[in-house]
């Protein structure tokens, strides 16, 4: 016949801390990663400033294309033709549903960007299916007379 132990002492439980330990580092370097990500999708360029929305937009992942002051397209840090930008567009829009407001898109152009770089890139656009998009500017009094 077989005695069962005694419960009736105190129990010490080893709690290993090694696996949460890992996942935190885990969610770090993600986090780190993440955020190089978001600063490469940012040229460096001078906005203009106007007051824009009142309310920050929700930020939705989707194509960001800036200008720099030699009208040069920007996107992801790279520099592309005019031609393999509204590819690229085309490709993000079939790739989010083909519907006219399914892209979340963000012209962010220099304000000594030529006027006529970013009128001909607004006629692409809309030639590729994009219906609308959003215009990056930086808070400020801005405004005209």
């Amino acid at each position: 016949m077989r005695i069962a132990p005694d419960h009736s002492g105190e129990r010490i439980m080893d709690v290993d801390l090694t696996p949460m330990i890992d996942v935190v580092f885990l969610l770090i370097i993600f986090f780190m990663a993440t955020a190089q990500f978001a600063r490469l999708t940012k040229a460096d360029i001078e906005l203009p400033r106007e007051q824009g929305e009142t309310q920050r937009a929700e930020e939705a992942s989707g194509v960001v294309i800036n200008i720099s002051p030699a009208g040069e397209l920007i996107v992801d840090g790279d520099s592309y033709s005019l031609d393999r930008v509204v590819a690229m567009v085309k490709v993000e829009l079939k790739r989010a549903g083909g519907a006219p407001g399914a892209l979340d898109l963000l012209i962010r152009a220099d304000k000594d960007a030529p006027a006529s770089v970013v009128n001909t890139l607004a006629d692409r656009l809309v030639e590729a299916g994009v219906r609308s998009w959003r215009l990056g500017t930086e808070p400020g009094s801005g405004g005209g007379a």
